[in-house]
């Protein structure tokens, strides 16, 4: 049953309309996957000497102990963002007289044939070989090898859990950002050695200390054992007492706020979550975050430049996704604006999502507000430079953008959905605070000169019921024009 399933995926993927298309690119695509193996394995293989080259004094297997923790918390984000969600495969199976478990079962094995494991095992084993059994010896290996392979099992179903519970509740899409903010504040706050606890428990691994190991074993047959049971309730709609009564009061709880904004507001989690695009916008988003943290931490930048990167920082998310505000939902404009459904709250449901990515891109910059190498009047001006009027700018110059998306289309070298009005409007709102503080700064000193963009600021806040009527107002008009393009 097993080699049936994987056979009729193999089928799935090159009966596929779109797999002719770009055929040649698809190639291309290959041959750099195929290249990119090779220098993982290279880089495994010949680990001990490129370390000794950079660091000739450290032990190459404790200096990479100290980090894997750090590879496996990334791992998890990675799955998280962009692993296939395979119980949708299994969707034309579930009328077959196929037993419920092997259908599990066979979701459960294919979870663990994923990017990060193939490029992370594609690593661990040349670099065991070279640098761990010359030293260690042949039961160290195989104790380690052991350990690593229980964690990776054990993040891979970690990740479908987590993607299983979003789609009971929706509070579980917030635990990307929270768990990437825990682990920074844990480690620059509180300073979490989280080098030297990896550092320990791997080298207890290898050392043949049995108790870590039988740790992990029990930890990877709680987590299927959990995943078994809440696979069963998802992809047969079956529920057991526990997840029937955690369902229903999830559909009484959508229902109670079916006239409030936030029940919009979950499904724009869902479908930044659910989608590929959208992740890959999210993780570079990130990316960039730990790029201007890096650089925050090491230089003094100008003032007027400190002012556009802050401005970039806490919309960075807002400014992103806001682009696109009406082509995320193109595909299915048609049913929305022929439905019951609120444009008013839609839109406002976008700009409270946006808001709290600021304040929790604020709360990321934290400690550097508190070493005082960021000045905070000028991060918080910024943060409300773009609640009062960059988002709604945005919100507004969307309107133009009547190009259609496709949500599951690859995020890198696609620039389907790009609008020149879009980039000029960006521009636009990065240089327009700059060039009013360059004004006052010349009569005022630097408090006031904020002061005043903040009072403005406030007076554009003051009057976002007239911006979002003069959006809607704005989109109405434009609404055939748009579906027109979404259509294409």
């Amino acid at each position: 049953m097993f080699y049936t399933l994987f056979k009729h995926s193999i089928k799935s993927l090159i009966r596929n309309i779109r797999f002719d298309v770009n055929f040649v690119l698809r190639i291309m695509s290959i041959l750099s996957f195929v290249y990119v193996c090779f220098i993982i394995f290279y880089f495994g293989l010949h680990f001990e000497s490129f370390f000794h080259m950079f660091s000739p004094d450290l032990d190459p297997v404790d200096s990479f102990n100290s980090i894997l923790i750090y590879l496996f918390l990334t791992g998890i984000l990675l799955l998280y963002f962009f692993q296939k969600k395979i119980s949708r495969d299994m969707i034309p199976y579930l009328h077959l007289p196929i037993k419920r478990c092997k259908i599990i079962s066979y979701i459960l094995v294919l979870t663990l044939c994923n990017f990060f494991n193939f490029g992370f095992l594609l690593f661990i084993i040349p670099f065991s070989f070279t640098s761990i059994l010359p030293t260690y010896g042949i039961q160290c290996l195989i104790c380690y090898l052991s350990g690593i392979l229980l964690i990776l099992i054990f993040v891979s179903h970690f990740v479908l859990l987590l993607r299983s519970l979003i789609s009971v509740k929706s509070f579980f899409a917030f635990f990307p950002a929270g768990f990437v903010l825990i682990v920074i504040i844990l480690k620059i706050v509180f300073h979490v050695p989280f080098e030297s606890i990896s550092k320990v428990v791997f080298q207890n691994i290898l050392g043949e200390h049995i108790f870590f190991i039988i740790i992990t074993f029990f930890f990877v047959v709680g987590i299927l054992a959990a995943n078994s049971v809440l696979l069963k309730n998802i992809v047969y709609g079956v529920n057991s007492e526990e997840i029937g009564i955690f369902l229903s009061s999830k559909r009484s709880k959508v229902t109670f706020f079916s006239s409030n904004i936030i029940s919009y507001a979950l499904l724009e989690i869902k479908l930044i979550s659910r989608n590929r695009r959208l992740k890959g916008f999210f993780i570079s988003a990130i990316g960039f975050l730990f790029l201007f943290y890096y650089t925050l931490q090491n230089k003094q930048i100008d003032i007027y430049f400190s002012l556009v990167m802050f401005i970039i920082l806490s919309g960075i998310f807002g400014y992103i996704f806001s682009q696109y505000l009406f082509s995320w939902e193109s595909s299915y404009f048609e049913f929305i604006l022929s439905t019951k459904f609120d444009l008013i709250k839609y839109l406002k449901s976008k700009y409270l999502i946006y808001i709290l990515s600021g304040i929790f891109v604020f709360l990321f910059f934290l400690p550097l507000v508190i070493q005082k190498k960021i000045n905070i009047h000028l991060f918080l001006t910024a943060l409300l430079y773009n609640s009062s009027f960059g988002y709604f700018v945005l919100f507004y110059m969307a309107t133009f953008n009547c190009s259609r998306i496709e949500l599951n289309d690859n995020f890198f070298l696609n620039l389907r959905g790009y609008n020149g009005t879009q980039v000029i409007a960006i521009l636009f709102l990065l240089f327009l605070p700059c060039i009013i503080l360059l004004l006052l700064t010349a009569v005022l000193n630097l408090t006031q000169s904020l002061l005043i963009i903040n009072i403005l600021s406030l007076f554009s806040l003051f009057f976002q019921k007239k911006w979002f009527k003069t959006i809607l107002k704005q989109f109405s008009g434009r609404k055939y024009t748009n579906l027109e393009g979404y259509r294409k």
